[in-house]
């Protein structure tokens, strides 16, 4: 059999066994009592022989052996349960003798090798009888609950097998992480959780009401909500080196700042960078201190931004619904859109500003509610914070949000001596560093105000122009169906436009059109309108009829359906593109998941919203293995600076042409001279600099073309774009290739 083939039987074994537990949970929390409904023993049999046909093709005595025992529970419980007898006749004696067939053939056949149980080179004695132990303890837990099935005559579960269950994943997700297995403790992570999660219900009382799945889970939901999205954030989070070029940009100057103890003149490989304010390099440089410089440390306090605005978006939605239901699905829904996972991938100063921005607003309505002044102050307080982080941009969605409600809806926005206090605490926070830089030199204004506020607006300066409608298809990508959902609420009378749904509706709509008029485009710009996407989708998601929410969960499916497919295909493609046995593994759980969660009797309007919310975090954990196998199409330089650091360790200057990279510094101990030669990353803002030391880091061919001829070292090290020709040299030089590794070529200057 193909190894592809046999890959894919194990994972859809792997995706049932999962399913199994995730369908025996949701029935018990709906009946409030711990259920073995016959559909766990029918995967578990179907699982378990997928298993067996995988192991025998592996010739993997191991798979195949403790398969057995747990395989033939599984047909037991089925006759317990007077379920047996759905299978026809000839079906029921091909699922009895066809494993013994397995078993006898690799004791017989394939001539298996004993010896391979107890002495494996890559794993040492000690962990290998860890494992074993851990995996000993599995099939335990069903030959007890066999004994158990047997003595009440009901295939129910005692609480011993629970508590075996709990003991065994514990010990397999300790054996995971010595070898540091990412894809087998992530699966017994969601174990654990479900056998705590059984043990408590079993130790609780009947729920005999009939209430909602998730209002059921009220007390516990936004922690499971928080650590799910959790482990998905963190899960392989350094797996991957920092990418070119925003996030090498961004971790480089943090580097800086820590190495040089300047925390107000962020620098870029030796020359003043002062495009951003330096809140997030500040951050950045607080994780490489407390955790070490590497790319891990430099996304780390990413992942909290994003857990802690799923949060402020519960908090907010809670002021608009007081209900905590509706405040917990538009907190589900707001960490299902892929836009969050996406900021949280790489470092950008947008994650930061938008936990800024969300607070901010967050006091804004709290203050409207309750007319407590301190709230408004809080409310500029968080703006003068995102003013540091990004500047300006920081008073969009506020402003307008604000606006919108007092000239629209009229709303009383409070005492102006309030908004004046508010208005100079967020000045003074806000442009504290601009001011310090515009005392030490006067062409700051200029250079911060014009050139990197509004020409980054009115012009492409910055090449990253797109079409108007750019926003538009990336909400229709990143949030469908929902943003159709909302924006199909656009009020029709005047009086509409006094709810809450339609403020809601222009928290999106008016800083997309704002954003969508600028010349300047990036994907995280507009995080900053997702909350009040999701707030306002989950406002009118709420008021439609059972009809309706099954429509629109159809449209969800779909798309899923068709991202699914596209997510097994990308090799097909693009022949670049390298996915690992891994990212096939999770690809065909989070399958399994989302077929289960179909299977499952919970209400429409909460299901939807919950498959969104897995579909995001079964790609997030793809995302990893994707990211950290093709660092080529990343722009990951850490295999290229592998090779330099590997093969000339005598090697300590390295000429990079025509490009900036920042992750060769970041990534190694190289000293880097860049050489420019017309592209634009190079074109670096010197005017600041207050000696000429920088021109040794940054050779201009432009202004001395001859400088290659002429000054160039013999023999030095060179990196460029392997479709980039490198410039012509006379007679007596030539280039020497040594090496292309992801689109890049090492290089030798030699001289005659």
């Amino acid at each position: 059999m193909k190894n592809w083939a046999l890959l894919g039987i194990g994972f859809l074994a792997q995706g049932l066994f999962s399913a199994r537990f995730l369908i025996q949970l949701v029935k018990s929390e709906k009946a409030g009592k711990v259920l073995s409904p016959v559909i766990f023993w029918q995967l578990s049999l179907l699982a378990s022989f997928l298993l067996l046909v995988y192991g025998t093709f592996r010739q993997d005595m191991v798979i195949v052996g403790g398969q057995l025992i747990g395989y033939y529970i599984y047909i037991r419980n089925l006759q317990i349960l007077h379920a047996w007898k759905a299978f026809t006749a000839i079906l029921r004696w091909f699922f009895l003798l066809l494993p013994l067939f397995f078993l006898l053939y690799l004791l017989f056949v394939a001539h298996y090798d004993f010896s391979l149980l107890v002495n494996n080179p890559k794993i040492s004695r000690v962990l290998l009888t860890w494992g074993t132990f851990g995996q000993a303890i599995f099939t335990l837990r069903f030959v007890v609950q066999w004994r158990h099935a047997e003595k009440k005559g009901t295939a129910a579960f005692p609480v011993t097998f629970w508590y075996i269950s709990l003991v065994g994943a514990i010990l397999i997700a300790f054996y995971a992480i010595y070898r540091k297995d990412s894809v087998l403790f992530i699966g017994q992570a969601f174990g654990i959780i479900v056998y705590l999660r059984n043990l408590m219900i079993n130790s609780g009382k009947v729920n005999s009401s009939r209430q909602p799945y998730l209002y059921r889970l009220k007390k516990i939901r936004l922690f499971l909500l928080m650590l799910f999205t959790g482990l998905a954030l963190f899960f392989n989070l350094g797996s991957w080196s920092v990418t070119e070029s925003s996030e090498a940009r961004y971790a480089e100057i943090s580097k800086e700042m820590l190495t040089s103890g300047d925390l107000l003149h962020p620098q870029l490989m030796g020359i003043y960078h002062y495009h951003k304010p330096p809140v997030t390099y500040w951050l950045t440089a607080l994780s490489f201190k407390l955790f070490g410089t590497a790319a891990f440390s430099s996304r780390l306090f990413l992942q909290f931004a994003a857990l802690i605005m799923i949060w402020l978006v519960y908090k907010i939605a809670l002021l608009f619904f007081n209900s905590t239901n509706h405040a917990f699905l538009a907190a589900m829904l707001y960490a299902s859109f892929p836009t969050l996972i996406i900021g949280s991938r790489a470092l950008t100063t947008d994650m930061y500003l938008t936990v800024f921005v969300l607070a901010a607003m967050y006091y804004w309505f709290s203050y409207l509610k309750k007319q407590n002044p301190n709230l408004l102050v809080l409310f500029y307080v968080f703006l003068g914070f995102g003013f540091l982080t990004k500047g300006p941009v920081v008073l969009i969605v506020p402003v307008m949000v604000g606006l919108f409600q007092g000239l629209v809806q009229k709303k009383n926005l409070g005492s102006w001596k309030t908004h004046v206090i508010g208005l100079t605490l967020m000045l003074a926070i806000g442009l504290s560093w601009f001011v310090y830089l515009f005392l030490e030199d006067a062409r700051f204004l200029n250079y911060f105000l014009f050139k990197h506020t509004i020409q980054r607006f009115a012009t492409n300066t910055f090449q990253r122009g797109q079409p108007f409608w750019y926003y538009i298809a990336v909400l229709l990508g990143t949030a469908f169906p929902w943003v159709i959902l909302l924006f199909k609420q656009f009020p029709r009378r005047w009086k509409d436009f006094q709810n809450n749904g339609t403020l809601l509706l222009m928290w999106v709509l008016l800083p997309l059109l704002f954003f969508s008029m600028s010349q300047s485009k990036l994907i995280l710009y507009i995080l900053p309108i997702y909350p009040g996407l999701a707030i306002g989708a989950i406002y009118y998601w709420e008021k439609l009829k059972p009809a309706q929410h099954k429509i629109w969960e159809r449209f969800q499916s779909v798309y899923h359906i068709a991202l699914m497919i596209t997510l097994l295909s990308l090799p097909l493609m693009d022949a670049r593109i390298s996915l690992n046995y891994k990212y096939y593994f999770i690809w065909f759980i989070l399958a399994s998941l989302l077929v289960t969660i179909q299977q499952v009797n919970i209400r429409k309007s909460d299901r939807t919203v919950i498959s969104a919310f897995i579909f995001t975090l079964g790609l997030t954990c793809m995302s990893t293995y994707f990211l950290s196998q093709n660092p080529g199409l990343i722009n990951d330089t850490h295999r290229v600076t592998d090779w330099i650091s590997t093969h000339e360790q005598a090697e300590r200057r390295v000429y990079i042409y025509d490009k900036r990279l920042p992750s060769v510094l970041f990534n190694s101990n190289l000293q880097v001279i860049s050489v420019f030669d017309g592209d634009e990353s190079l074109n670096r803002e010197t005017q600041f600099q207050q000696d000429q030391l920088w021109k040794a880091q940054l050779i201009d061919l432009k202004a001395n073309p001859e400088w290659i001829s002429s000054s160039a070292p013999n023999r030095s090290l060179w990196i460029v774009k392997s479709r980039k020709q490198l410039p012509q040299t006379e007679g007596n030089l030539r280039w020497q290739q040594l090496v292309e590794i992801d689109g890049w070529r090492v290089v030798r200057l030699l001289k005659k």
